[in-house]
């Protein structure tokens, strides 16, 4: 998976680069900028930072990691954003050129992994909601377009689980559905429960009370036979059922199951339909093109559930297909399951951007997508 979110300070993250949101000028600021100065070693990051000089905001230039080298850092990424004051001073823009062009720089360096914060949501006050969402699409828009299967991975580097709130509105639709959901599943639980212990208290009646004598059933009346034309349909359909049943083997029988439930097949007809190339979907669904390849090709190979329900929203099925999607791959949306109501909640509300699903799960206190072979 080319994504994933890491609670931590950025100072202490493993990757080839990190990113810092930076002051304009050659100055240490506040904050995470602060916070990289020091564990970098404040001298030496200033005077490289000093070379650079100023950074136009949106833009991102490099130093060495200095004493971050321990972390196997190799480069310090600055970029420097602005203060969010009324959406109409060109923020959005330059904030996703923050993202952007930390990212495009970190690649072009030859990083495998970057580390990146969630930007402009401390001093310059973006909205969370809003700078979510430019952080999902540029992270998301950069991971499809590289034009080989060598991506770089990218680490969303957050304080704590607060710090990725989508949206309290969100967040508690969320937490409705799940509890909604876990009440109709318990409850019933509870009924077949019930149902259970009903039938056996009439079990144990019945084994300790004397049987009475039974009258012997009425002789059933004799009635004329109807035309032949209404009879033989009936036993036509029965004596097919039979001739069916008799004449293929059990391997034959299973073999026609596996045929029309084959996975492998719908998941190659789900995209023949949307006349998309397999790369966009298995780029959508952050696997490589090996995996894929396994996936498509190796006979009766079913890949692990999450990678199964990555495909399923990659393909942006509706809930009905989703379902359908899971089961011909022996899985199913288990409603005890919190995270597998969370992602039954994104199918239903048509959120299928991966790293968005991922962020939603990591608000929601629930393990990220895991798809590998």
């Amino acid at each position: 998976m080319p994504f994933r979110i890491e609670r931590n300070d950025i100072t202490l993250v493993h990757s080839d680069a990190i990113v810092n949101t930076a002051n304009p000028q050659p100055t240490i600021g506040s904050g995470t900028d602060s916070a990289v100065y020091t564990a970098a070693g404040a001298e030496q990051l200033l005077e490289a930072r000093k070379a650079i000089g100023k950074i136009p905001r949106g833009q991102a230039r490099h130093t060495p990691a200095y004493n971050l080298s321990r972390n196997g850092v190799q480069h310090i990424i600055h970029t420097v954003g602005i203060t969010y004051k009324d959406g109409r001073q060109g923020e959005v823009d330059i904030l996703r050129g923050c993202y952007r062009n930390s990212l495009r720089l970190a690649r072009m360096l030859g990083c495998s992994t970057v580390a990146i914060p969630f930007l402009a949501t401390g001093n310059y006050r973006f909205p969370k909601e809003l700078a979510f969402q430019v952080a999902i699409e540029e992270i998301s828009g950069f991971l499809m377009e590289s034009e080989d299967d060598a991506e770089m991975d990218v680490i969303l580097v957050v304080y704590d689980q607060d710090s990725l709130l989508i949206s309290k509105r969100l967040f508690s639709d969320i937490e409705s559905f799940i509890d909604q959901n876990y009440i109709q599943e318990n409850q019933s639980a509870l009924l077949g429960q019930q149902l259970h212990d009903t039938e056996w208290s009439k079990r144990l009646v019945a084994a300790h009370t004397k049987p009475q004598e039974v009258n012997p059933p009425a002789t059933p009346p004799i009635t004329e036979p109807g035309p032949a034309s209404a009879q033989e349909p009936a036993g036509r359909s029965a004596q097919t059922k039979a001739k069916i049943l008799q004449n293929i083997s059990v391997k034959e029988f299973l073999q026609q199951e596996v045929e029309q439930m084959n996975f492998q097949n719908l998941l190659q007809k789900l995209i023949a339909d949307r006349n998309q190339p397999n790369k966009t979907i298995y780029k959508k669904a952050k696997i490589n093109g090996k995996f894929f390849s396994k996936i498509i090709s190796v006979p009766d190979y079913i890949p692990g559930k999450d990678t199964v329900m990555a495909l399923g929203l990659a393909l942006e099925l509706s809930m009905e297909a989703y379902e359908d999607f899971l089961t011909r791959a022996g899985y199913s949306l288990i409603p005890a399951e919190k995270r597998d109501m969370v992602i039954k909640y994104c199918v239903l509300h048509r959120i299928y951007n991966l790293i968005e699903v991922n962020c939603i799960l990591f608000s929601c206190g629930q393990p990220l997508f895991v798809c590998k072979d």
